[in-house]
């Protein structure tokens, strides 16, 4: 069986569809996780950072009222946090209606995973951290081991200079890597930038 990962960014305006800034961004994660959706017949895993190590179902849902915007992802328990709730709603908008696991880690490179982490947010002047020398490179090395699916260079990351960084999906990608690295991945780049000053990108692997 095929397995499929698609890495999207978590940032609240991707649901805000009037939003210019992050046009091309949404477009591509809508795309990817279209693709994944399209391949998949039974369960797709939701991973991001999360309070606690519970594995929620599709009943669990979220919000993005603390940030401003009046949506609602997912099922009717309010129990996801930012990154889980972006994921639901690109299933959502995708018209996925079949099993979810929302989940914070996974041991298995099997089956269809959709990884919602960021990048470091010091890569230009007007990133939240503000600019560090250190930040384009740091986040050019993140694009080029997801891009060819470099799942041992995703293992080793310093999550102390990621968190110097501001990069938030450090710690998830790290997971991610020491779960994919024994088996063959073809990695394929659909978008990378950093329209608010924060790396996002778009990349889908796939398994044999």
């Amino acid at each position: 069986m095929t397995s499929m990962w698609a890495f999207v960014p978590s940032a609240p305006l991707l649901a805000l569809s009037g939003d210019d800034a992050l046009v091309s961004v949404r477009d591509a994660a809508q795309s990817v996780v279209a693709e994944i959706v399209a391949h998949t017949t039974t369960s797709i895993t939701v991973l991001a950072d999360g309070e606690g190590a519970a594995v929620r179902d599709e009943s669990a849902g979220g919000t993005l009222r603390e940030y401003g915007l009046d949506v609602h992802a997912g099922g009717e328990q309010i129990a996801l946090g930012l990154g889980h709730t972006i994921g639901a709603w690109l299933l959502d908008r995708a018209g996925w209606r079949g099993r979810r696991r929302y989940a914070t880690d996974v041991d298995s490179p099997d089956g269809t995973v959709l990884v919602v982490a960021d990048g470091a947010a010091c890569v230009e002047t007007n990133s939240p951290r503000g600019f560090d020398p250190r930040g384009p490179g740091f986040q050019n090395a993140l694009l080029a081991s997801l891009g060819s699916a470099d799942a041992a260079l995703l293992a080793s990351l310093d999550l102390e200079v990621a968190a110097e960084l501001w990069c938030s999906g450090a710690a998830v990608l790290s997971r991610v890597g020491r779960a994919t690295q024994e088996r063959t991945w073809r990695g394929e780049m659909r978008y990378a930038g950093a329209p608010l000053g924060v790396g996002y990108w778009v990349a889908l692997w796939r398994s044999p």
